[in-house]
C-alpha cells in the first residue's frame, strides 16, 4: 500500500455527471452509464483514492484496446433457486457485477442464500459498491473477481497470480455495518503511477527486482507510462506478498473466482497488462468474479441482527485507543457517513483529474469546461 498522494476536492454530483456523461459519449446506454458512475462513485466516497476517478483508466483502456464491448449485455448462461452464471460478453465489469449483486439478492430473498456467478467481463472498480447494495437490501455479501496476472507466488519471481479485491458487509442498524473493503496483495498499477507522478513510496519491501530478486518499496524505477493515462501504468518489476495469510486468502479468493466458476478463467490465462498494452491480447482483463449473498431475515428477526451488529460497533468504538493511537472504529466508518449522508464534496487524485477530463473526456469533445456547463444547465432545469 503507497502513502497518499495530492488530492482535490470537488462536487460528487459533478463528478458523477462526467463519469456517465464520458461513459454515454463512447457508446454506452443509460443503464450501464449509470452502472459504472454508481460504483465509482462510492469508491470515492469510500476514500479509496484508486478506486475511484482513476480506476476509469482501466475500462476506457479496454474499450479503446477493442477487449471492451461497450453495447454488449450482460446475459444469464445458467441458472438454479440459489446459483446462477452471468457472461458478461466482454462488457465491463460494473454493470456485469450490479446485474449479479441484484439477482443474488433476489435469489437470496427467497432462499437465504445465493451465489451468482460472471465471466467474460472486464474490470469493476470498488467492489464495495456491489457488497453496498446487499446491505441496504438488509443483507450479507461477499464478492470478488480475480484480475491480470501482477502478483507472485509467495517465495516466487513471477507475475502468475491476481491483484484482486476483497469486499465483505453485513447489515447494520444505526452504527457502521461490518464492512471488509480491502485487497489480497499490497499494491497495484496505480501504486507506480503514483511513484512516478508523486514520488510516494510502499509500506514495506514488495517490489522484486526482475533481474536480481532484491526487494525494495520503490516502484518508480520500474514503472511503465501509458501514454495519456494517470492511474494504469505497466511495470517491469515482480511483486511480493507481505505474509502467508494473504498468500493463502489470495488463493482461494481464485478457487472461488476462477476455478469453481463455470465459465471462469484461471488468473495466469488471463492477459497480462504489458499484452493488453501491447495489442496481443485478446481476452478480458478478469477471469471470474463471484457475489454470495446471504439474507439473514430467512433464518430470524433482521432487527436482532441490527441491533447486535450496533451493539458490536459501539463495543469497538468505546475499547479505550492506546498511546499515540486515534481511537478504534469501525473499519470504513468515514466512507459510511459520507455514503449516508450523501456529502457535496468529494475527494480525487490530482494524478488522476488531467487524464479523465482531456483524454478519456477529451477524445469524445468533451472538456472539463464543457461538462460543467452541462452539469449546470440539467441542474437549473
Amino acid at each position: 500500500m503507497g502513502a497518499q498522494g495530492k488530492t482535490k476536492s470537488t462536487n460528487a454530483d459533478f463528478l458523477r455527471y462526467a463519469l456517465k456523461r464520458t461513459w454515454m459519449a463512447a457508446g454506452a446506454s443509460e443503464e450501464h452509464g449509470n452502472a459504472v458512475a454508481d460504483a465509482l462513485m462510492l469508491g470515492i466516497r469510500q476514500g479509496k483514492l484508486n478506486q475511484g476517478l482513476g480506476v476509469y483508466e482501466a475500462i476506457d483502456i479496454m474499450h479503446q484496446s477493442g477487449l471492451l464491448d461497450i453495447n454488449a449485455e450482460p446475459e444469464v448462461v445458467g441458472e438454479g433457486d440459489t446459483w446462477a452464471s452471468i457472461d458478461g460478453k466482454r462488457s465491463s465489469g460494473y454493470w456485469t457485477l450490479t446485474k449479479m449483486a441484484n439477482m443474488a439478492i433476489e435469489k437470496a430473498k427467497k432462499h437465504g442464500i445465493a451465489i451468482v456467478f460472471g465471466h467474460n467481463h472486464n474490470d469493476a472498480g470498488s467492489f464495495g459498491a456491489y457488497t453496498w447494495m446487499a446491505s441496504k437490501a438488509g443483507c450479507v455479501a461477499l464478492t470478488s473477481n480475480n484480475s491480470v496476472p501482477m502478483c507472485s507466488p509467495l517465495g516466487g519471481m513471477s507475475n502468475t497470480i491476481s491483484v484482486p479485491p476483497f469486499d465483505g458487509i453485513g447489515p447494520a442498524g444505526e452504527k457502521p455495518p461490518v464492512w471488509m473493503s480491502t485487497k489480497l496483495c499490497e499494491w497495484y498499477d496505480a501504486d507506480t503511477a503514483q511513484a512516478v507522478l508523486q514520488g510516494t513510496k510502499l509500506k514495506g519491501d514488495y517490489v522484486i527486482d526482475p533481474e536480481t530478486g532484491e526487494l525494495s518499496n520503490d516502484l518508480a524505477p520500474y514503472a511503465q507510462p501509458i501514454e495519456g493515462y494517470g492511474r494504469v501504468y505497466n511495470q517491469s518489476a515482480f511483486q511480493q506478498l507481505s505474509n502467508p495469510r494473504v498468500y493463502m486468502l489470495n488463493l482461494f479468493n481464485e478457487l472461488l473466482s476462477g476455478i469453481i466458476n463455470p465459465g471462469g478463467i484461471i488468473t495466469p490465462e488471463v492477459p497480462s497488462l504489458g499484452d493488453i498494452v501491447d495489442k496481443k491480447a485478446d481476452g478480458t482483463s478478469v477471469g471470474g468474479s463471484y457475489f454470495i449473498c446471504i439474507d439473514p431475515s430467512v433464518f430470524g428477526p433482521l432487527g436482532d441482527v441490527l441491533a447486535k451488529s450496533d451493539r458490536f460497533a459501539q463495543a469497538i468504538e468505546d475499547s479505550p485507543a492506546r498511546p499515540g493511537q486515534r481511537q478504534p472504529g469501525m473499519p470504513g466508518a468515514r466512507g459510511y457517513e459520507s455514503i449516508i449522508k450523501n456529502e457535496e464534496i468529494v475527494e480525487v487524485l490530482d494524478s488522476h483529474w488531467e487524464p479523465f477530463f482531456k483524454t478519456q473526456a477529451g477524445r469524445y469533445g468533451l472538456s472539463e469546461e464543457s461538462l460543467r456547463e452541462e452539469w449546470e444547465a440539467q441542474r437549473n432545469k
